[in-house]
């Protein structure tokens, strides 16, 4: 008999910590993991001679100069990079002994997501790459029994949200403000993995406004999204050293804005975005990355929505340009005390060195600023226009002469 009450209690605390965690009415999270290897020495591409010629750039243009060996990963990781480098770096990922994904450049100290690898790869143009790489793991994947139990505990989750809705009435989103995820809904306030800030935030100004893009895959879902924020922030705070995650707000390419920096939405917080000006702007990332492919319009929309909002908290008019202060850096464009006039909303590239917000989030800013501007003169916030699904086809005619090249059943060729 006491056997049986003690494999009882056993099964009992085993349930418990299994399902523990995941009877919130929040999307359960399992937070995040950091672990780091030191860069392996890195080989010359195309030869000693070619590399030397290419190193006279030092921009990350012109052809590859140095390129990494594939590297084993630690553990299994969702984003990773070289610990507080910010010059640019191009890095890819694979499963282990997969098909490698595309070559995705980063800079300014931000990660890759890459949702889920094994193995890497890093090479640079116009410098020799070292250091120490940074790795995340968002998705509680870094061994197999993590990965069932976090398979297990969001089965439970979804379970418990489906019943609370049928009993929680939603919240009404705050007219004067947009809808925005909370840190603690992404997981930065998780006891174990969450991503607190080192040190009390400093305040500055907010004069005008620096957009981004995170240069991560474009093709994750809304499942991830909060996943990929939580990663950010993991390496911006354990991988840089900084006091928390640089940008104030992220917004998703489903138009979902995200709390980023804390110590207040409103506040003028002094995020770690757009080095030299942080202290006199607001910084806004677009998860996801724009060098060729452009902004969704959902996250178009959220972007300007959250930038309407918090401009108009700090009596910023969107119109015409503002004087901003350099205040130096490495990877700034302007030395420290330089004075430069800018437009309200601007892009990354116009005060740092850096391609970002990607060629094809720049050539937007024109219309979010108007977009901006039309929204504090008490114009209606946009919305994302409906999809219009396709017009119904007429069923096949029996009759009609078939196609001997076609597939069967409306297939498609095998190639």
């Amino acid at each position: 008999m006491r056997l049986r009450y003690l494999l009882a209690a056993a099964v009992a605390v085993g349930g418990a910590y299994v399902a523990g965690p995941a009877l919130s009415s929040q999307r359960y999270l399992p937070g995040g993991v950091d672990f780091e290897q030191v860069l392996p020495a890195v080989a010359p591409a195309g030869g000693p001679r070619l590399a030397h010629r290419s190193l006279r750039a030092r921009d990350g243009t012109g052809r590859v100069s140095y390129r990494s060996p594939v590297i084993a990963a630690p553990e299994r990781f969702d984003l990773a990079g070289l610990a507080g480098e910010m010059r640019p770096t191009e890095l890819r990922a694979r499963d282990e002994g997969g098909e490698w994904s595309d070559w995705i450049e980063t800079a300014n100290g931000d990660p890759v997501y890459f949702g889920g690898a094994d193995e890497l790869q890093l090479r640079t143009r116009g410098w020799r790459l070292s250091g120490t790489v940074h790795y995340v793991n968002v998705s509680g994947t870094t061994s197999e029994v993590g990965g069932l139990l976090t398979g297990a505990r969001r089965a439970i989750n979804s379970a418990f949200i489906a019943t609370s809705n049928l009993i929680t009435p939603e919240a009404q989103a705050v007219p004067t403000r947009p809808a925005i995820v909370g840190r603690g809904a992404w997981g930065a306030k998780l006891r174990r993995g969450g991503c607190a800030p080192r040190e009390r935030p400093d305040y500055g100004t907010v004069k005008a406004a620096v957009v981004h893009h995170t240069v991560t895959a474009n093709d994750y879902t809304p499942a991830e999204a909060p996943s990929i924020v939580l990663g950010i922030c993991h390496f911006h705070r354990n991988g840089n050293a900084w006091n928390d995650i640089g940008y104030n707000a992220l917004v998703d390419r489903f138009g979902t804005i995200y709390a980023g920096r804390a110590g207040g939405l409103r506040k003028a917080v002094i995020g770690a975005h757009a080095q030299g000006f942080n202290s006199e702007t607001t910084g806004v990332a677009s998860i996801g990355a724009h060098t060729t492919l452009p902004i969704t319009p959902a996250a178009r929309v959220g972007i300007v929505n959250y930038l309407a909002w918090k401009l108009a908290a700090h009596r910023v008019r969107v119109r015409g340009r503002t004087t901003l202060t350099s205040a130096g850096g490495e990877a700034s464009r302007y030395p420290a005390g330089r004075r430069v006039r800018e437009k309200r909303v601007i892009g990354h590239r116009d005060v740092g060195l850096t391609e970002c917000p990607g060629d094809a989030l720049e050539l937007k800013l024109a219309k979010i600023r108007r977009q901006v501007r039309a929204v504090i003169g008490g114009g209606e916030p946009p919305t994302v226009p409906p999809v219009t699904p396709p017009a119904p086809t007429a069923p096949p005619d029996p009759s009609a002469p078939v196609d001997p090249g076609a597939p069967p059943d409306g297939g498609v060729n095998p190639r």
